[in-house]
């Protein structure tokens, strides 16, 4: 059972709990959580649910699907769409009934294409706009029209969304609802249950949100499956086991590390990234769909042996800063400058601290260069992690 406090507030008077408002009560609704999300939506915490989701921007509220009407709207610049409903789970039949629900509502948006999708949202928005790219690009003024029409029309095509599940009150067993979704497996998409408890400051009435994520379906247990009319069952037990493991923004990223590098190479960086797992317990960190950074996290911080980018460079990110913030700088620069000698590369140092890395000729270096040489660079990685536990230790 998830456990959780209630937030108070310190000050030069003392401390004071704060008190939180009952579901009963009728200080607020359904619509006024959907305001709340449509006109803040940096409330929701998308990018920890899929980082490539992150920076969305309110779209539509109501939009009408042939199964009803969608509560939220919201779309980033890369064109990924999220879908978000709100309630709160006051009676059993919304609790049964919302995941089936929401998961209609994005089959029913998976069958339109971009026009369509454009034109029932800007129906709902009841805006000036002349089309969603204007509205997305008052916000990401550097937007490319033709790239996020044809992003938008992918993730309609695929089905990849993002749905939200949003409100005061999820009970524990919402959890088991979830697991509805293996009678619907024909969306590639993410289902993530999102409260947001609200409570009261008694002295100057002030609501105050605590957003928290209760649950995904990646921890609970995820199968995606690719839109599709023709597939067979054969093919449906193959892609379970492929895709299991796989969150969208992570879909994405190798997706587009593949048409820089190729397949061969991609899977190969994969094989490689799971030895890491596996022999030395560093977990990549994938960051807004766009870089997977080689991180072990410690008590004293985060040391990165490198990130890379969708276009396969391999960036460094604060190994040097970081180990020098345990006593010992040299650690960090012994492994960027043996790491150079085995990719023929140059130590880099020219810059902050915090950017000391691996180039050849003033450029980054491609993983398919590292990845000739991946027994070498585990084996650095290995000793530098012990002299930084060897030094923790002595701290």
């Amino acid at each position: 059972m998830k456990q959780h406090t209630t937030p108070i507030i310190i000050s030069d008077s003392g401390i004071q709990k704060l008190d939180r408002i009952s579901l009963n009560s009728k200080v607020y609704n359904e619509d006024w959580i959907q305001e709340i999300c449509f006109q803040s939506p940096n409330l929701l915490p998308f990018e920890e649910i899929e980082p490539i989701f992150n920076g969305m921007i309110p779209i539509c509220r109501e939009l009408l699907v042939e199964s009803g009407s969608v509560d939220l709207i919201f779309i980033n610049e890369s064109g990924f769409i999220t879908i978000g409903e709100c309630k709160l789970w006051r009676n059993p039949e919304a609790r049964r009934k919302v995941i089936g629900q929401i998961l209609d509502y994005a089959k029913d948006i998976a069958k339109w294409n971009y026009s369509k999708f454009e034109q029932e949202c800007l129906k709902a928005r009841k805006g000036n706009e002349k089309s969603l790219f204007d509205l997305v690009q008052n916000f990401c003024p550097d937007i490319e029209e033709s790239s996020f029409i044809d992003n938008i029309q992918k993730n309609l095509s695929k089905g990849r969304f993002l749905l939200t599940l949003i409100g005061d009150g999820i009970r524990e067993n919402m959890e088991e609802l979830v697991k509805y979704i293996h009678r619907e497996g024909n969306l590639n998409f993410t289902l993530a249950l999102i409260e947001i408890p609200v409570f009261e400051n008694q002295k100057n009435s002030e609501i105050i949100v605590t957003p928290r994520i209760l649950a995904k379906t990646k921890e609970i247990e995820r199968i995606v499956y690719k839109l599709s009319d023709d597939i067979q069952p054969d093919e449906i037990e193959h892609q379970k086991e492929e895709n299991t493991s796989k969150t969208i923004s992570e879909k994405v990223y190798f997706e587009r590390l593949q048409k820089s590098i190729g397949k061969d190479q991609t899977k190969s960086f994969q094989t490689f990234i799971e030895t890491l797992k596996t022999e030395l317990n560093i977990i990549p960190k994938l960051g807004r769909g766009k870089t997977v950074s080689l991180n072990l996290k410690s008590a004293n911080g985060i040391y990165n042996f490198a990130s890379i980018q969708e276009t396969g460079e391999v960036w460094f990110y604060g190994i040097v800063y970081n180990t020098e913030l345990i006593g010992d700088k040299s650690i960090g620069v012994d492994y960027l400058k043996k790491l150079a000698n085995i990719v023929n590369g140059e130590f880099f140092d020219t810059y902050k601290v915090w950017n000391w890395c691996v180039k050849k000729n003033g450029m980054y270096i491609n993983i398919t260069e590292y990845l000739k040489h991946q027994r070498e660079w585990v084996n650095l990685i290995s000793e530098t992690l012990e002299k930084i536990n060897r030094l923790e230790e002595d701290n």
